[in-house]
Order: C-alpha cells, then structure tokens, then sequence
C-alpha cells in the first residue's frame, strides 16, 4: 500500500544517514541481512514489483487476513517509515531509527500475530482503536466507525449521522464521509463498495440523495430521516451487514 511512485524508485540509499543500507546495496537487502544476523524469520523480503527501489522492502504474513509489511526510508533523517495493512485497512504505521527493530516487527507480522503482541514486540508502532476493532470483526469496525462520527464533537452534520444511524439497515454498513457527503459500504477495507446511495447535506436542514453514477442535484430534497428512508428503499434485499476486506472481497464472496 505504500509502494514509492515512479519519481522515489532509482534514488540511492544516503550513505551518511543509511552506512548499513548503503553498503548491503538496497533496504531489502539489509533488512533481510539484519533478520538473518538475529535468527528472524521474514520469509522472502521483497522490494517494489519490478523490482527496481533501492529504498523500499516489504515483507509478506503467514496470516491470510494480513497483507505486506512495507517500509521506506526518510530522507532528510534516519529514519525507517513503517505502514502495514490487512484487508484493505491500515492496521499500523510506525518510525524508528533501528533496522534492528524494524527486523523485529517484521518478524512478528511475518508470523501473523495478533496487534496488540506485534506491539510487544514492536513498541514504535501504533495501533489505532479502529485497528484493534477491525480485528475483532467487521461488526466492530463499523460500530467503531458509527462512534466516532456520533461523538458530540464530531464535525460532521451530526442530524444525517443520527438519522441514518436510526436506520437498522444502514446501521450494519460501514459509515464514512467525503466532501460532506455520507457515504455507506458494504465492506470495511478500501477500494470501499460503491454501490449504496449517499446523504449530501444541502442548505436549510435539507439532504439531496445520490444514486451511483448520478450528479448531484438539489431538487428533490429531504429531511434527514426522508433521505436516510430512500437510502434504505434502494438497498437490494441480499444484501447484508458489511463484510471485512475490500471490494473485490465483496465481489468474490456474493460470486460464490
């Protein structure tokens, strides 16, 4: 998920900040170098997909519920800059200035541990609550979601929250919001699902409903409680609370 673009994948590890990176030839090298030096296991360490960054690695989980273990290199510090997904969601992120450490947590995640044990191991790294929900279960992470965004402080139109979260069939899917807009779907990882109506607050206490692929338009418009009603109308009879992982998750499961 953090693989460098294009611009980031021919630059040379700097030897003043990175001697180790440096003299091994790439991240992937020295961090495979540092795991084997500490009897670690990581399986294979990888680089980008073709293969071409001298300043990125990444590592693969024994657990099938967790994707790659990716880690760049700062420029302007020593710094090692960890991200690690699973289904579509950003489970942890992290910095230290070890590769040692960085060998360790990867280890960890190689291994498919639970997040609050990779954090045992692996102090630098943080582990949001949406995170630990996530892995009690897509019901968790939705609740999570719908807590947040129910919180008094919330800075989004707190009446479209309340009256789509009112909504039983509406309550069971993932909540987020872009530009505004009240978005719901059908899975908890991204790429999200896109085919559930959305809520867009318009001027006056009024919504505007959108359908997919429609542009917005302010006529007609609804209260909260109408707009979450019509968002429940067009939802299909088979579909159900939201699923873990992302979309073509989604895809591959309703296939069956």
């Amino acid at each position: 998920m953090t693989e460098p673009g294009p611009s980031r994948q021919h630059r040379q590890p700097d030897p003043e900040l990175y001697p180790d990176v440096a003299a091994a030839g790439s991240l992937a090298a020295a961090l495979a170098q540092c795991a084997a030096e500490n009897d670690l296991d990581l399986g294979e360490v990888r680089t980008s997909r073709d293969g071409s960054s001298l300043i990125y690695a990444r590592v693969a989980s024994r657990n099938p519920r967790l994707d790659e273990f990716s880690v760049n290199l700062g420029s302007a510090q020593r710094v090692f800059l960890v991200s690690a997904w699973g289904q579509g969601v950003n489970l942890t992120n992290g910095s230290t200035g070890a590769l040692t450490e960085v060998a360790e947590a990867a280890a960890a995640w190689h291994e498919g541990v639970a997040l609050a044990e990779l954090h045992a191991e692996a102090p630098f790294l943080e582990i949001s609550t949406f995170a630990a929900a996530h892995e009690r279960g897509p019901e968790h992470a939705v609740a999570e979601k719908w807590r947040r965004y129910l919180e008094t402080d919330s800075y989004e139109d707190l009446e479209m929250i309340r009256a789509a979260h009112a909504e039983p069939r509406l309550r069971v899917l993932f909540p987020f919001t872009s530009h505004g807009t009240l978005v719901f779907s059908r899975c908890t990882g991204w790429p999200f699902s896109s085919d559930v109506s959305a809520i867009r607050p318009l001027a006056n206490g009024r919504y505007a409903v959108l359908h997919r692929d429609e542009e917005l338009s302010e006529s007609p418009s609804y209260t909260a409680q109408e707009a979450a009603a019509l968002v429940v109308s067009r939802l299909q009879e088979t579909w159900g609370p939201t699923v873990a992982g992302a979309e073509h998750d989604l895809r591959d499961r309703e296939g069956r």
